[in-house]
């Protein structure tokens, strides 16, 4: 199972059904969500609570949080396969995610470092007008920047914790 922290907006976007985590399932298959402005358009981060790996779903629009499981499941499958993580890893992965439960927020840690993450984007999109943006290579960006917290990079935890370093 693979649970994702919705912050209250996104709940409210999204009319999920808050659920208690009662589960001791590690923290490598928790996720936070939260909805940003950026460009006019409504957009979504998911970063993984363990590795910070993280990707965004640019230009939400109604219709789209009501199938926000199915996305993620989606986008994080493209972001792993652009970030050349084997197709045996990432099926291996995303078969946690037979079942997607989403809670309340718990980690302030991560939600600062889901901020950070928004502001580098809002640098990088200055040199990409939102209509000739490439939303998987901003992710590439953003999972290659390091992060103090965890004195590494995004993309490098996530590939260690798969077993591929």
């Amino acid at each position: 199972m693979i649970t994702i922290a919705l912050t209250k907006k996104l709940f409210e976007l999204s009319a999920l059904v808050e659920e208690q985590d009662n589960e001791e399932e590690a923290e490598f298959y928790k996720w936070h969500a939260n909805v940003f402005r950026m460009a006019r358009k409504n957009n979504v981060i998911f970063m993984n609570n363990q590795t910070r790996y993280n990707f965004i779903l640019f230009g939400m629009k109604k219709e789209h949080y009501k199938n926000i499981n199915q996305l993620f499941i989606q986008s994080l499958i493209e972001n792993l396969r652009a970030d050349e993580v084997p197709e045996s890893k990432v099926i291996e992965y995303v078969s946690k995610a037979d079942a997607i439960k989403f809670t309340k927020t718990y980690s302030r840690s991560v939600l600062g470092s889901m901020t950070d993450m928004v502001k580098m984007t809002e640098f990088l999109i200055l040199d990409y007008p939102p209509h000739e943006m490439n939303i998987i290579a901003l992710n590439q960006k953003n999972n290659r920047c390091p992060l103090v917290k965890l004195s590494s990079f995004p993309e490098r935890l996530m590939k260690e914790a798969l077993g591929l370093h």
